[in-house]
């Protein structure tokens, strides 16, 4: 069976909860510790076990090691990808081919920034550098 193509996937808003929590730590963390450290959670920390595997599915997360946790063993779980990854998906599942709405949203995203425009300027000026070594 061929695997299925992980490239472009949304996260529902309770595996986006438990990913922001795997994104703000450096530690590979059990599903209780992941239920534990979510803020304002209004649903009981059993689900996390369907939200983990969710994320499996999706190669949102992997397992990084079985460990003894308690009594037990559990899985110590890590993302696969960062924060700024999954927001670069996104994007480009919404401005594929260079359509010219990213253009607009490329400039609506400059304009709700609270930086400087020299600050600005020079990040572009940075990227647009970087971009140009890359073709040579």
């Amino acid at each position: 069976m061929p695997e299925k193509d992980n490239r472009y996937f949304y996260l529902l808003p309770k595996e986006e909860q438990a990913m922001n929590v795997l994104w703000q730590t450096e530690d590979a963390l059990s599903a209780s510790e992941i239920a534990e450290r979510i803020p304002d959670r209004n649903w009981p920390a059993s689900s996390i076990q369907n939200i983990l595997r969710g994320l499996e599915k999706k190669n949102a997360i992997k397992v990084a090691s079985i460990t003894r946790l308690g009594k037990s063993f559990g899985r110590l779980f890590r993302p696969t990808l960062s924060a700024n990854e999954y927001a670069i998906m996104q994007f480009h599942r919404f401005y594929q081919n260079n359509q010219p709405g990213c253009y607009s949203m490329i400039s609506s995203l400059l304009g709700s920034t609270s930086a400087k425009n020299s600050e600005i300027i020079a990040s572009l000026q940075m990227l647009l550098k970087e971009y140009e070594n890359r073709e040579e």
